[in-house]
């Protein structure tokens, strides 16, 4: 049975990272060479589910260790190796007659690379596999035997012993290239290849092996299926194991057993718990792919598969709400345990995106059912410290463990260390008084006009990565992204021009404006891009080269001649191909132009009644100057009809790679410009999208009706306002209503309309911000020390940051403080918010479950909106309209949620048949 894990759990763990990140494989990445790094993260991406193949594995990495030796290999030989070996070609392979009339002739007219590539090809791997011969002659490993063996057994065989005999320093000639040749890239490649294997895999064992001396790790045991006399199943100890990415990180000790399989964590906000987390579920990762561990002695047995739930996203492509995501991340584990399979599974506060009385139920439920699974081993932490007292008393299967906070004045002080029992600190708000948001929100009030503001020259749309992420906003390569969806241009340089767009949103009105005018001119025009992003590549490529002086270029185009008469050479056809496809991209275009002289068709849909009729009129002048200055170079008279033959070649070459090369570029500018605009305004029709008006930021207004998602399918509209007066959303509903999904859809419409793009909404207009925050799946950051709870702080004091300095903002904070207690939460939600309502030219949309905040704030502030995302219940099924109401709704329905999945049905199904 294959060891089972996902990508949430790879990345929760950080064992590969992400870009710019620290990661459990770089710490362990010590490879010479690429193909070496490659093995090792195979081994990492699949661990093992057998006792005997990890001990076998662990066996190789730790013996290596002992042996303190290096690399013996030249890193630069590996890819000279791999080049040469990826020629299959027959028609490449060297005759044994070097003085052939073809060979002479190559040598006078052209230097024969393809002779020097092979070559070096040959040498390089003949240097290898003599290296590798002497190493494994030396005095190897008794757990390396196997593949000893192996290796010994490839290079026995009888046509490369001549190689493995051969002077590595003396020049080989010819015919004997041409021998070895033969035999390694056709008759014994396959050897070739698996004796390259077996060095990348060296390679690897002596990365690893280097780093557990290094940095001190230890082999893990592992453990027979029965290790006591009470016949536990199960059995896992890590002394002195502690997190290999924290600098001076604190060590623990723990051990986990069938008679109590769950930890039950609790711990202030900072205390270390998602830290702790991690370490376990590293360590146990590790040790079933054979690594070494940070620790000071581990046991483990075998399990079939880890899973962890600590930076859980929504997921907005499914239509999971954050809430909804851990339902479903809880049923994949429930599946796993159904299906038999013995994993150890990792929740950070679990169910942390609901209300707390869902919340408590449903850990109360769920943690009860895990605590059955003698099998299984779960670290399970939360906040409700209530149900942690309710789960202790009634079960003897979970244990309680808790990491402490010791108050210094008004600091507190976190000691890392595991401590038996279940604790009750709370220090959320001096964590946060302690960071200054509260003071310095109130001392920030009255700020306007700060260096910078939106329509200033030099100003920039201030936007950062979380926000980029959280509203899916940029990434060709990001399912889902609102740039993919846009991305529906035929050219490479269009799409450059997209990105350049996406990256820098506009923040004055007068320009945003400009640019829906040339967007909505094109969209009326319902016009149609005539190239391929194939075609067009080619062109640009062919134009990017460039050609030399006529005289010349005839001279170097009738020396490739020759050669592809001679020897077959196919430069000269790509200079004719290119010739060719530049002459049909000249005729296209001069169709295509055409079109400009048929007038625009009718107004698009939505804003047309926003357009300054002479703003239109401009954009459409604008337009048809471009047409003409592409029209005049398309005139030109070099330009004429294609007579063929090779003379014509050298002319049309010298005059498309110099004459006219940046004129011919400049033409290819404004088709990706017209590609561009043309896509942008396929995707509005297609989707009936429509044009924002930008006004001016004095007037602190924003107005959008039928307000939705633009990457959800037959999504539901709702209406928006913002004003001076009413400048923050106060957000509630039960877990799947909506919310997070219109406040997304709400942010991006105010990035799309201030990069002058059509929105998702039947109507909007504007106020120029000065930027966009948004705090709504913000992880942890182990790299800095951050608990999930202080990346939130740190997010709310980088938004307070900004806003006091009087930056003109649209902010939007889903599930302020979630990371914490419900009272925390409470006193915080109620503190940030009330401050940041002040700042009246500021738009804020703020959603909580704690619904208790949403009525103090009505008794306090007079410029919040109310309002909620309803459930209607059908039955036992609660529905979801998604159409927003006024007001606050108390609607809670988690445990129903968890009912209609059915993750207590099947983890009972497998508790009754053990």
């Amino acid at each position: 049975m294959a060891f089972v894990t996902d990508q949430q759990t790879l990345e929760d763990l950080s064992i590969f990272g992400r870009r710019g990140g620290g990661s459990v494989f770089a710490i362990f990445n010590r490879t010479m060479t690429r193909q070496g790094s490659a093995v090792l993260e195979d081994m990492l991406r699949h661990p093992l589910s057998e006792g005997a193949a990890i001990a076998q594995r662990s066996a190789i990495f730790q013996s290596f260790a002992g042996l303190e030796t290096s690399f013996p290999f030249r890193s630069e030989l590996f890819d000279v190796a791999e080049a040469y070996l990826s020629v299959t070609d027959e028609r490449t392979r060297l005759s044994g007659d070097a003085q052939t009339l073809g060979s002479r002739m190559a040598s006078m007219i052209a230097e024969d690379n393809e002779y020097k590539n092979i070559y070096k090809g040959v040498t390089a791997l003949m240097e290898i596999l003599q290296q590798l011969q002497t190493f494994v002659a030396g005095v190897m490993p008794d757990a390396y035997r196997e593949e000893k063996s192996a290796i010994e057994s490839l290079l026995a065989e009888g046509e490369l012993q001549p190689l493995l005999g051969e002077d590595s320093g003396s020049k080989l000639s010819y015919s004997r290239v041409a021998v070895y040749d033969t035999v390694m890239r056709f008759r014994h490649r396959g050897a070739a290849r698996r004796l390259l294997q077996y060095v990348y895999r060296l390679d690897a064992y002596l990365a690893v092996g280097r780093v557990a001396v290094e940095r001190g790790f230890v082999f893990p045991v592992v453990l027979s299926v029965e290790v006591d006399g009470a016949g536990d199943r199960q059995r896992v100890l890590l002394e002195g194991v502690y997190h290999p990415e924290v600098k001076n990180a604190v060590a623990n000790t723990v051990e986990i057993t069938g008679s109590q399989p769950v930890i039950f964590l609790t711990g202030a906000n900072m205390a270390g718990k998602s830290t702790f987390m991690k370490t376990l579920g590293i360590s146990l990762f590790l040790a079933h792919a054979g690594f070494p561990v940070p620790a000071r002695r581990m046991e483990f047995s075998v399990f079939d598969g880890i899973y962890t739930t600590i930076n859980l996203p929504d997921n907005l492509g499914m239509g999971a709400s954050h809430f909804y995501a851990e339902v479903l991340r809880v049923k994949k584990v429930a599946a796993a345990l159904g299906q038999g399979r013995r994993l150890f599974v990792i929740f950070d506060e679990l169910f942390r995106g609901t209300n707390v009385k869902d919340a408590y139920e449903a850990t109360v439920a769920l943690t009860s059912a895990f605590a059955r699974r003698r099998d299984s081993f779960f670290v399970i932490s939360t906040h409700i410290i209530e149900a942690g007292e309710v789960l202790t008393a009634d079960d003897a299967g979970i244990r309680p463990l808790y990491l402490p906070t010791r108050m210094e004045g008004n600091q507190p002080v976190y000691t890392y260390q595991l401590e038996e029992g279940i604790t009750a600190d709370r220090h959320g708000m001096i964590i946060i008084n302690n960071e200054g948001i509260p003071e310095m929100l109130r001392a920030g009030r009255g700020a306007v006009g700060a260096p910078g503001s939106a329509g200033a020259a030099g100003a920039t749309f201030e936007v950062d990565q979380q926000t980029l992420a959280d509203l899916n906003l940029t990434g060709k390569y990001r399912p889902g992204s609102i740039f993919s969806l846009f991305n529906q241009v035929k050219t490479a340089g269009a799409e450059r021009l997209l990105e350049e767009m996406f990256n820098k949103p506009l923040v004055d009105a007068d320009a945003i404006n400009w640019r829906v005018s040339r967007l909505q001119d094109l969209q009326r025009r319902r016009l149609s891009f005539p190239f391929t992003r194939q075609q067009l590549g080619r062109i640009e490529d062919y134009l990017h080269a460039g050609a030399g002086g006529r005289l010349a270029t005839m001279t170097y185009l009738f020396r490739l001649k020759l050669l592809a008469v001679v020897l077959k050479d196919e430069r000269y056809a790509a200079v004719e191909e290119g010739v060719r496809a530049v002459i049909g991209f000249i005729e296209g275009c001069r169709a295509f132009f055409q079109q400009f002289d048929v007038s625009p068709a009718e107004d698009v849909r939505g804003n047309g009644r926003y357009q300054k009729r002479e703003q239109g009129a401009k954009a459409q002048q604008e337009w048809e100057t471009e047409v003409r200055e592409a029209r005049e170079i398309l005139g030109d008279m070099r330009l004429s009809e294609w007579s063929g033959g090779a003379m014509a070649v050298a002319y049309y070459h010298h005059v498309f790679g110099q004459v006219l090369n940046q004129r011919l570029q400049r033409l290819c500018a404004i088709l990706y410009e017209l590609d561009l605009g043309i896509a942008v305004g396929s995707v509005a029709q297609n989707k009936g999208f429509s044009y924002a008006r930008a006004l001016p930021a004095a007037g602190n207004t924003f107005y959008a009706t039928e307000l939705r998602h633009p990457a959800l399918n037959e999504a539901v509209g709702n209406a928006l306002s913002f004003s001076g007066d009413s400048n923050v959303l106060f957000l509630t509903g039960a877990n799947m209503a909506g919310k997070s999904t219109l406040m997304k859809s709400f942010g991006i419409a105010v990035y799309l309309a201030h990069m002058g793009f059509p929105v998702a909404a039947q109507d909007m207009e504007f106020s120029v911000r000065e930027g966009l925050y948004s705090s709504i799946n913000v992880p942890d950051d182990l790299s800095l020390g951050y608990s999930h709870f202080y990346a939130e702080v740190l997010r709310v004091k980088k938004v307070a940051e900004a806003v006091s300095a009087g930056r003109n903002l649209v902010v939007i904070f889903d599930e302020l403080f979630k990371g914490t207690n419900v009272k925390d939460a409470y006193d915080a939600t109620l503190s940030v918010t009330e401050a940041l309502a002040a700042y009246s030219r500021c738009w804020f949309v703020i959603s909580t479950h704690i619904i208790e905040v949403g009525e103090t704030l009505r008794q306090r502030s007079d410029n919040l909106q109310f309002a909620y995302l309803p459930t209607v219940m059908d039955g036992v099924t609660p529905r979801y309209p998604y159409i927003l109401e006024r007001g606050i709704t108390n609607d809670r329905h988690g445990m129903l949620i968890i009912g209609n999945e059915g993750i207590l049905d099947i983890l009972s199904v497998k508790t009754q048949s053990e």
